[in-house]
């Protein structure tokens, strides 16, 4: 049985993850309507992994005797493009260390531990993308970045 900080611990994150996927569903029609569907499909897949980890978070609160909350964390809508990516990339970059603190608390539950561990290699590839996205906006250009992503 989990103590009860790592049941807020676990609320919380599945608020984050609920939160974020939905922002990143709703960035991926906005960039989709702006004419960018490569962009757009990329941003989707990130909001439907989002929502897979959260949903998984909520199991693994179940498994160890908490209830999960129905809430989710707010996060901005942003229509510029570059800004989108800008705040994942500052978001993904405190999330990995947000989430690197939770692995000690968690020190006692190898398959917590273990399932925050895949966590924090997804967020390192999705930042490792992002970062190769916006040095592609400052190595070509903004305009002709946008115009791969048609």
């Amino acid at each position: 049985m989990a103590n009860s900080k790592q049941i807020e611990i676990l609320k919380s994150l599945a608020k984050a993850w609920f939160g974020s996927s939905q922002q990143h569903s709703i960035h991926a029609e906005i960039i989709r309507q702006q004419g960018f569907p490569k962009l757009a499909d990329k941003m989707q897949t990130e909001a439907e992994d989002e929502w897979k980890e959260a949903q998984r978070v909520n199991v693994r609160l179940i498994e160890l005797g908490g209830t999960p909350v129905v809430a989710i964390d707010d996060y901005p809508v942003i229509a510029d493009i570059r800004e989108q990516l800008e705040y994942d990339y500052n978001e993904g970059v405190k999330g990995m260390a947000e989430l690197n603190a939770m692995l000690a608390e968690f020190a006692d539950d190898y398959i917590t531990r273990r399932m925050i561990e895949e966590f924090i290699v997804d967020e390192q590839e999705h930042a490792n993308w992002l970062a190769e996205h916006i040095g592609l906006i400052e190595k070509i250009g903004y305009q002709n970045y946008l115009i791969q992503q048609m």
